[in-house]
Parts: C-alpha cells; structure tokens; sequence
C-alpha cells in the first residue's frame, strides 16, 4: 500500500496541479460552453460553402459529444443562449476572435467556462485546430492548444477532434493520447 501511495504522489508530481485537481475525488467537474467550430483563412472558393458548413455543423456536434463523455466538463446546451450567440455573430466576424463576447454567452447560460474552437484552412491539405477555454468569471485563458491536421475532410477533422479531447484527457491525467 505504501508503496501504491508514493507511487501515485510521484505521478501527481509530474502531471501537474491541473492533474491532481482532475484526479480529485468528488471534483465538481467545470460547466462548460462550446461555442461551434469557426472556420477562417482561405475557405476555397464558393463552391466549398455548403461542405464546409455542413462540416462545422457534424464538427461541432462530435466535439460537444466526446467533450461530454470525456468526463472533464459538463456540457452545457447553448440553445437557451441562442438568440444572444446569434446577435453576437451578426456583430464580429469569428466568436474565438471577439475580445471576450463569448463570456456573456457563458454568464448567461451559469458556465464556469467557455471554449471557442477553429480550424485555419491554409490550403485544402494544411488546417490546423485550435481551442481556448476562457474561464467566465475572470476572463482569463484556462487553456490554449493547437493542432495540426492534413486534409479538407470529414474523415481528417473528425480524427483532430477525437486527438484534441484524448490529448486533453491525458493533459489532465485520464489516459494517453494515443
């Protein structure tokens, strides 16, 4: 047992406060908004509108999904926050890139935080995936990754996602990210 104990205070050790504090047992897990995937940089063309809207949407969704069964965050549903999420779009050109108008979304809706995700297309090979989870109260960046990924397709942007939450999983000490 003693040595279970000290084993696990030198993984607490090496994983950080930010692991110790998911680890917690009876750790209230955060509220969180998530904001829908914006996409920016060279979008391709007009004829690429209604794949890649139909591609945010099926984006969106799964990263709202895995987030919830990853265990780190209660998911929280935007839809009540619709019409200010809305009003909000209609007065910036990218949510990630507001000066913090996504933290009324989440004053409105009782999160702790918010995250804002989006892809910069670079090419029809060359995106990359970033995410900032903005704590409510504060305002502060709680956290800020990106990831890089090959491919303009469903198939490409579904692994991204399915590799941000793993690789913010194992951030937080719950597994690998691979």
């Amino acid at each position: 047992m003693r040595m279970f104990v000290g084993a696990a205070l030198c993984l607490l050790t090496l994983l950080g406060p930010v692991a110790a504090e998911a680890a917690a047992p009876g750790r209230p897990v955060p509220r969180l908004v998530v904001l829908d995937i914006e996409l920016s940089g060279d979008l391709g063309g007009p004829q690429f509108k209604a794949e890649h809207e139909a591609r945010l949407r099926m984006a969106s969704a799964r990263l709202r999904q895995e987030l919830a069964r990853s265990g780190l965050f209660e998911v929280v549903d935007t839809a009540p926050a619709q019409a200010l999420i809305d009003k909000l779009k209609s007065q910036q050109l990218y949510l990630h890139d507001c000066n913090g108008c996504d933290l009324e979304i989440g004053k409105q809706l009782g999160a702790d935080e918010v995250l804002v995700a989006w892809v910069n297309r670079v090419s029809g090979l060359i995106l990359t995936l970033t995410y900032e989870i903005h704590d409510v109260a504060t305002g502060q960046i709680l956290d800020r990754k990106s990831y890089d990924f090959r491919g303009d397709t469903d198939s490409a942007w579904n692994h991204a996602i399915s590799y941000m939450v793993r690789d913010l999983q194992a951030r937080a000490g719950g597994g690998a990210a691979r």
